[in-house]
Order: C-alpha cells, then sequence, then structure tokens
C-alpha cells in the first residue's frame, strides 16, 4: 500500500512537471491556433522585418513558434460596413460622408459598402497595409479612398440631378472608381449604396420638399381638369345624340302625315261612342268634345 501510494506520488508529480512544460514550450517554443474555414492566416516571421513566410497557411490547425512568428487572420468571406451620422447604426461616431454638388449645395450621405478581400491575395494585403486588424484598414484607408471618390464625382452633378434621375448613375460611378483602386490590392467592393435619403441644408431640404408638393398638387389639379373635361364631352355627345335623334323625327313629320294620324284617332273616338251625350260638358260654347255630325231623319 506504501509503494502504491509513493507510484502515485510520482505520477501526480510527473503530470503536474508535463503541464508545467508544455504551458512553457507554448508560450516560448511551440504554439498552436485554428484557422476556420472562411477565413485565411499568414504567418509573419517577427525575427526577419516581419516577412511573411511562403508557408501555405489555409485553415485547420497551424503550429508555429511564438517567439519567432505570428498568425494573422483575415476573414475572406463579404464584409459589410456602414458609415452614417447615427449613433445606432455602424459606429457610435459620426462617419457621414460629405461633398459639394456642382451648384454648390453642400450634402451628406449615410453609406453602406460591402467587399471580397481574395485570399490568394492576403500576403500582399499585408505587405502593404500592415494591418493585423481588417477592420482598421475599413474605417481608415477604404472609407478615406472612399469619401475621395465621393467628393470628386459629386461635384459634377447638380443637386437636382443627384437628387433624382441621376442618382443610381452616381453610385455606380462611385463604385466602379472604388473598385477601381481597390482590385489590385486584392479587395473586391461587391456594393456601395446609400443607407437613406441626401441630407441637404435645412433651408434647402424645405424647398425641395414644397417643390415637391406643388409639382403633386399640380399633377392631381390637372388630372381634376381632365376628369372634368372628359364628363363634359360626354354630356354634350349626349345632347348632341338627343338633338340629332329629334332632328330626325321632326323631319320625318309633313302636314299630310299628320292629319292621317288625327283622322285615325277620330276615328277611334267614333267607333268607341255609344250614341249618347257626354255627361260633361267642358268650354264656354259648351259644345261636345267631338264634333260628330247628326243623323239623318228617318223616312
Amino acid at each position: 500500500m506504501q509503494a502504491l501510494k509513493g507510484w502515485m506520488w510520482k505520477l501526480g508529480v510527473a503530470a503536474l512537471g508535463l503541464i508545467i512544460l508544455f504551458n512553457i514550450l507554448d508560450k516560448t517554443v511551440l504554439s498552436w491556433t485554428v484557422i476556420n474555414p472562411g477565413y485565411t492566416g499568414i504567418k509573419i516571421n517577427r525575427l526577419v522585418d516581419r516577412g511573411i513566410s511562403k508557408e501555405n497557411v489555409v485553415t485547420g490547425f497551424v503550429f508555429y513558434n511564438p517567439i519567432q512568428s505570428v498568425v494573422v487572420v483575415y476573414p475572406t468571406f463579404v464584409q459589410r460596413e456602414v458609415w452614417t451620422r447615427s449613433a445606432t447604426e455602424g459606429s457610435p461616431a459620426n462617419e457621414e460622408l460629405s461633398f459639394n454638388t456642382k451648384d454648390s449645395v453642400p450634402v451628406a450621405i449615410d453609406v453602406a459598402v460591402s467587399y471580397l478581400l481574395r485570399a490568394d491575395k492576403v500576403p500582399e494585403f499585408y505587405t502593404r497595409f500592415r494591418a493585423d486588424d481588417i477592420s482598421n484598414w475599413t474605417h481608415g484607408y477604404l472609407r478615406d479612398t472612399a469619401r475621395n471618390i465621393v467628393v470628386a464625382i459629386g461635384s459634377e452633378y447638380s443637386f437636382d440631378d443627384i437628387n433624382g434621375v441621376k442618382k443610381e448613375e452616381f453610385l455606380n460611378r462611385v463604385t466602379a472608381e472604388l473598385n477601381r483602386r481597390t482590385q489590385p490590392i486584392g479587395v473586391t467592393i461587391q456594393q456601395f449604396g446609400l443607407v437613406g435619403a441626401l441630407r441637404p441644408p435645412p433651408e434647402l431640404a424645405n424647398a425641395v420638399n414644397a417643390k415637391t408638393k406643388a409639382i403633386q398638387d399640380s399633377i392631381r389639379t390637372e388630372n381634376e381638369v381632365r376628369a372634368a373635361q372628359a364628363e363634359a364631352r360626354k354630356k354634350v355627345a349626349i345632347a348632341e345624340g338627343e338633338a340629332a335623334a329629334n332632328r330626325a323625327l321632326a323631319s320625318s313629320l309633313d302636314d299630310r302625315l299628320l292629319a292621317w294620324e288625327r283622322l285615325k284617332l277620330q276615328r277611334a273616338y267614333i267607333d268607341k261612342w255609344n250614341g249618347q251625350m257626354p255627361g260633361v260638358v267642358s268650354g264656354e260654347g259648351g259644345g261636345m268634345l267631338l264634333n260628330i255630325p247628326a243623323p239623318a231623319a228617318q223616312k
């Protein structure tokens, strides 16, 4: 029993020693990390001007000497960032972009940008920017570049154009130019667009709203006028049709036809008369309703 306790004590001491040794090695001689799918890592040599190792680091376990090397990991899936004035969307700081239009109108915009970092360009990307965290590059180099492009292209449009029919053209030009500048460093811009509407000065915004309302009122009034004109034309057409029908009917009647119709009416009354005088006589002369000749005296 005593011997067993001795062996257990020695085994515990050995295990503790291995743990301590492993921790020392992990901090000084040997370390490892895991690079998940959707990320690319590069091994940096700290002792040789922070040179990048030629070893292809993709996914899985990566072992390295922490004294000599460090592994930097970049995402290679689509990244999205927003630069807005709002403290609840994106950064709490005001990151809106602003520019002056061709007609000297100061405009502020909130934008969203989506981009993709090519895995095969990651070593060159790090060599150029020395950015251990890609968000530093996003809110630094990328934002500055986008702002400069917006200022340059925005100055070629009037406010009415950029706030109206040429808004999409403006955004497409900004996206294309941003892509032209970032693709050589391995970054492809997937999308660049507005978050919300353009923000001109308050006095101009009020004028724009008034102009929009005036246009809407004019369109509504024009529609009402067209409806009234259509209704008037309908009534005229109906009246003209009735008048034409009356003229046609009047033109088809002559004196002989009217006399014949009167005779037909008198004949109908005679056929229905029972030979008795009417009990009610009207008119001043006290005459009969119908002028009927007296019957001849019987022989």
